[in-house]
């Protein structure tokens, strides 16, 4: 019962952990929607503790208690449990029709370029168009607002490892999920779910369910995924890893090899934990 994944606390949990958990009391919560470009999750109510993830605009929250300005749920995209600031999030619900595919765009009041953008949102954050008809080449959202129709779409990509480059030089950001900042899991996250594959937000969740382990003998290929004792990253080739990184303070390419022997001065455990292959063909 991973508390990252599973709503409980001692004095309130999830509803449907109820056979599960002893809480105080049980809330069967409320959905909410990210309503600004990226909304911080924490693991306590606590805007200096360390970030552990992030919303972006259009995801859904599921809201169990709401207490002195913080909102305590859970993300419906990975199921992320953390608390983040209620006025981050809106109960005005619009169902997405398309999903930022541009690494990042400004949504507008009106089509006008000139005009003063209402918030930057993300990669794969989720907008609702309610119209196809182009107006100096946005198109309008629910909420009022209006975006540029070439920086969104309605279909994925095919290869998350072209989509992961599209990060390359982005700042590492411990909890980041977009261009403006972006940690290691967060960038192997994005890939997949660029290409319409939804895999778990941490290191070790990502290795604990994703693909099948290498033996010894394989050589790693492009798309591969590398697992360190707390890092993950993904192959270009059978030599050198796309990652995002506290070395470089940023993503960078960077030979396989240089990337073990780092990690063998900060761990005592096997420098390389596995190396796994999913069943996508790209």
């Amino acid at each position: 019962m991973d508390k990252r994944l599973n709503a409980y606390r001692n004095d309130i949990a999830d509803i449907k952990l109820k056979d599960k958990i002893k809480a105080d009391q049980y809330s069967s919560g409320e959905k909410y929607q990210a309503a600004v470009g990226l909304t911080a999750l924490y693991a306590i109510p606590d805007s200096k503790s360390p970030m552990v993830s992030q919303l972006l605009y259009g995801e859904f929250f599921h809201v169990f208690e709401v207490k002195n300005g913080w909102a305590w749920g859970q993300s419906y995209k990975d199921n992320y449990v953390g608390y983040c600031s209620l006025k981050s999030l809106t109960p005005d619900l619009h169902a997405p029709t398309h999903h930022v595919s541009a690494l990042s765009s400004h949504i507008y009041p009106e089509p006008n370029l000139k005009s003063a953008p209402v918030d930057l949102i993300h990669m794969m954050s989720e907008v609702s168009v309610i119209s196809q008809n182009q107006e100096n080449g946005f198109v309008p959202l629910a909420d009022g607002n209006w975006i540029y129709a070439t920086h969104i779409s309605g279909d994925f990509g095919t290869n998350p490892v072209s989509e992961a480059l599209k990060f390359l030089y982005t700042p590492y950001l411990w909890g980041g999920r977009s261009n403006a900042g972006i940690d290691c899991s967060g960038l192997v996250q994005l890939a997949f779910a660029s290409v319409g594959v939804s895999i778990p937000r941490d290191t070790d969740m990502q290795e604990a369910d994703f693909g099948v382990a290498l033996d010894e003998d394989q050589i790693p290929r492009h798309g591969d995924i590398a697992f360190f004792p707390g890092h993950v990253g993904i192959m270009l080739d059978d030599m050198h890893l796309l990652h995002a990184n506290a070395h470089h303070m940023r993503v960078s390419i960077d030979p396989l090899r240089e990337v073990i022997d780092i990690v063998s001065f900060q761990t005592d455990k096997p420098p390389l934990s596995s190396i796994k292959r999913s069943s996508l063909i790209f």
